[in-house]
């Protein structure tokens, strides 16, 4: 019995029609016939040389690998009505489920020639590829056949507005000569034959065994954290098995499943969504992209961030192997170790059980994430694996002296003005903090790496202990006169700072460590021993939670101590702003620009009952924001751990598509232009992978046209000319709108600020607003520098 192929042909034109016959007809050879298919010698214009060579050359092909073989050409006026043909047709795939993969040729081999203009419903290129791409969906379900780019070509207008290439279809304008599209069908029908029907190799995708590293560490991290682990991606030669299982497996759970335009936004992504919502994760890059991650590695382990980082790797003992990172010259594994990253080279199937256990272990630890390094043979190797659980036990440090009445003792009894700076609090711990905060009157204050860790609301209520941000750069004018009431200050005995779950980095404080080893009384709260700095008074080496619940116990403050340290919050509330915030110049100062935002915000979190999170990448403008933006809750900020520019920008998307609140990004043109553009892998989600953005990003781009911060450095600090170094060339795009699946994306300029316009914006549901902001340079303003600080602007008149 002679193999049976089919071709369909979908489309109302007769010469589509006509055209596809007379190519197949072509092929006709010997005992290989093509039904519905026109005589060789009828096609019904002129046959070039080239055309002739194709003809003769996958005749002879065609001869030899499909001899007696009978096509059938199957005529449909649209895509819909393919089913029903080629149901009477094929024979029904059996209903019961097949053990293994399964060969292309296993099921029937058909090729689906679709003139789309008229064979398929949309309003345009692309929604007509998508109702291509559904109704194919619904053929490989009910009819067993395979799909892919070979057997499918979607014949359309050419869509110049972007390129995307299909997974189902390929897409192809419509040839102006028929002899064109003739030789581009005969070459599609040959190229399907070789590529899938007669390759032994080729597989069913569906059918294809899952990768025993996609079912364990996807069956681990669901174990540990169900449907909030994400997948993060960026393809490559070695795992794209394992990228093509973990998406499967990551979809149908409901997980998250990432891209961005390169692995160092993969790790942006992940810290964003570990540091915001506590989120485990699955990094999955190929080899040779280990220097990719950048700084952002030693930021995910310094956040004790969960979860795994796979790189595909090449074999042991090859000979300068290509893009591989452990071998004679180098060892990929000594980078990890330097970071203090935990790795393992995954490289013999018999011992991966054993390996993944050590790798379980290590993730419980606490150090960050884990890295795997996986040769081809344990990334190709398929089937159960069975691995022991984990046995880590849970640590709970506690102090050795009971510190907590220490600190109770300086909550009830003390006079001292007590100020706490909060580092990442859970909701429990941070409605703690602000009702222990509120009974001692004590201030709260977040940090520049840390943001909206408390903030100046919450759930839509002033707190009124809130200063503002303490740090070296940009720290609140309210923070620097609590502490230095009357132009001093406060001496060791007047006050105590408190640093929860922080490790107290020079970031942190406007003090250097001089100050803060003899002028400062400081008291420490961290469950990690190694985390306490030297200059701390009090150390307390306990989880946070269970330390405010004993202190919530023994907190009876004197009233009088009380009274005291909120006159000394509300004293330091009346410092004095920069009247440049009220000059509207064009370019507009950045004091005046987020002045005019803030008043926007606070009007939304009262009349609106707005929340947002806050993204603020590094340069003047992240500063800014961060110091004069009412907040209301965490937010993340690239000036977190290594201070990498474009790590914010580069986290948004991560965020924006797993979270349905709003989102405020405040980025630098310096930052900007320092990574690739997030857009089109954004757009890339939201149009063709399910992805949505049901709440408000929106993110303005701060333009001056400059690296501010260094050339505030040489122009304040060192009384030194900025040069061409510090110069940066922003093209600004002119407005435009564009849908990306149900997600509205615009672009605005924005000279000046609108408070309807930007109100309106701010509350527009499943929207992307990117608002290019014109901002001048300065250095004196919002504490940029130290030295600033000193500033004519913030002195009172007498």
């Amino acid at each position: 019995m002679s193999e049976r192929l089919y071709v369909v042909v979908a489309g109302s034109s007769p010469s589509f029609h006509a055209t596809v016959a007379g190519a197949l007809g072509q092929l006709a050879s010997g005992r290989r016939r093509f039904l519905g298919a026109l005589d060789k010698d009828v096609f019904p214009t002129a046959w070039p040389d080239v055309a002739e060579a194709l003809v003769e050359r996958a005749t002879t092909y065609l001869d030899e690998v499909l001899p007696d073989a009978t096509v059938e050409l199957v005529d449909v006026a649209r895509l819909d009505f393919a089913e029903h043909r080629l149901r009477q047709l094929i024979e029904q795939p059996d209903s019961a489920p097949t053990r293994g993969p399964r060969r292309w040729s296993d099921a029937p081999t058909v090729l689906v020639l679709i003139d789309a203009a008229d064979g398929v419903s949309g309003r345009d290129v692309d929604s007509r590829l998508d109702a291509v791409d559904d109704t194919l969906d619904t053929l490989r379900e009910r009819l067993g056949i395979g799909v892919s780019p070979y057997s499918v070509v979607v014949y359309d207008e050419l869509d110049e507005d972007h390129v995307y290439a299909r997974t189902r279809c390929t897409a192809r304008k419509l040839p102006d000569e028929d002899w064109v599209l003739a030789a581009e069908v005969l070459v599609a029908f040959t190229d399907l034959v070789q590529a899938r029907h007669v390759n032994q190799r080729a597989v069913l995708t569906e059918t294809e065994p899952v990768s025993t590293l996609a079912t364990a560490l996807t069956g681990f991290l669901t174990e540990q954290a169900g449907d909030r682990w994400a997948l993060h991606f960026f393809t490559g030669t070695l795992p794209a098995k394992l990228i093509q299982d973990a998406t499967a497996i990551a979809r149908r759970a409901g997980n998250p499943v990432l891209r961005g335009p390169n692995e160092h936004s993969l790790a942006c992504g992940a810290l964003a969504r570990w540091q915001l919502q506590q989120a485990p994760f699955l990094l999955v890059a190929t080899a040779g992209m280990v220097d990719e991650l950048k700084g952002t590695l030693a930021n995910l382990r310094d956040s004790q961030a969960r979860g795994f980082i796979v790189f595909g790797e090449t074999s042991p003992g090859g000979w300068q192997p290509f893009q591989g990172t452990v071998h004679d010259d180098e060892d990929a594994r000594a980078v990890f170790a330097a970071y203090g990253v935990p790795c393992f080279y995954l490289t013999e199937p018999g011992r991966l059980a054993e390996d993944l256990a050590a790798a379980f272990r290590a993730y419980h630890r606490r150090t960050g994430p884990v890295v795997l390094l996986a040769a081809p043979e344990v990334l190709k190797l398929a089937g159960a694996v069975d691995v022991p659980s984990p046995t880590v036990a849970t640590a709970h440090p506690r102090t050795v002296e009971d510190t907590v009445d220490t600190v109770a003792r300086i909550l009830n009894e003390e006079p001292a003005a007590v100020l706490w700076q909060c580092g990442n609090l859970s909701s429990a711990e941070r409605e703690l903090v602000y009702d222990l905060a509120h009974r001692a009157g004590v201030a709260l204050v977040d940090s520049l790496g840390r943001p909206g860790t408390v903030a100046r609301y919450h759930r839509g209520q002033v707190v009124p202990e809130y200063l503002g941000t303490m740090s070296i750069y940009g720290c609140s004018p309210q923070v620097w006169r609590f502490l230095h009431p009357d132009g001093r200050r406060r001496a060791y005995t007047e006050q105590a700072l408190f640093f929860l779950k922080s490790r107290i980095t020079d970031l942190a404080t406007p003090f250097p460590d001089k100050i803060l080893h003899q002028d400062c009384r400081i008291v420490q709260v961290t469950d990690t021993s190694a985390h306490i700095a030297p200059f701390t008074d009090i150390p307390v080496v306990e989880e946070l939670l269970p330390f405010l619940r004993r202190l919530d116990g023994r907190l009876r403050p004197d009233d009088a101590v009380v009274e005291r340290r909120r006159a000394a919050i509300r004293r330091a509330r009346d410092a004095v702003g920069d009247p440049v915030a009220r000059i509207p110049s064009v370019p507009m100062s950045h004091e005046y620009f987020f002045t005019e935002v803030n008043a926007v915000i606070e009007q939304l979190i009262v009349e609106y009952g707005y929340e947002y999170t806050g993204f603020y990448d590094v340069g003047r403008g992240g500063i800014s924001a961060i110091r004069n933006l009412a907040r209301t809750g965490p937010g993340f900020s690239g000036w977190y751990g290594r201070a990498l520019m474009g790590d914010a920008l580069q986290a948004i998307p991560a965020v924006a598509l797993t979270s349905p609140g709003n989102v405020l990004g405040f980025i630098g043109d310096g930052a900007a232009r320092l990574v690739p553009s997030s857009l089109p892998s954004l757009a890339q989600q939201l149009r063709y992978e399910g992805g949505r953005v049901d709440g408000n990003v929106s993110i303005f781009f701060l333009l001056n046209g400059g690296f501010s911060i260094i050339r505030s450095n040489r122009e304040l600090q060192h009384a030194a000319t900025a040069d061409a170094q510090m110069s940066l060339l922003t093209p600004v795009d002119p407005p435009w709108q564009q849908v990306w699946g149900s997600t509205t994306v615009t672009h605005e300029r924005m000279p000046a600020v609108d408070a309807k316009h930007l109100t309106q914006r701010l509350l527009a549901p499943a929207t992307v607003n990117l608002f290019s902001v014109y901002v001048a340079h300065d250095n004196e303003g919002d504490d940029i520098m130290p030295m600033s600080r000193r500033s004519w602007r913030m002195r009172k008149s007498k």
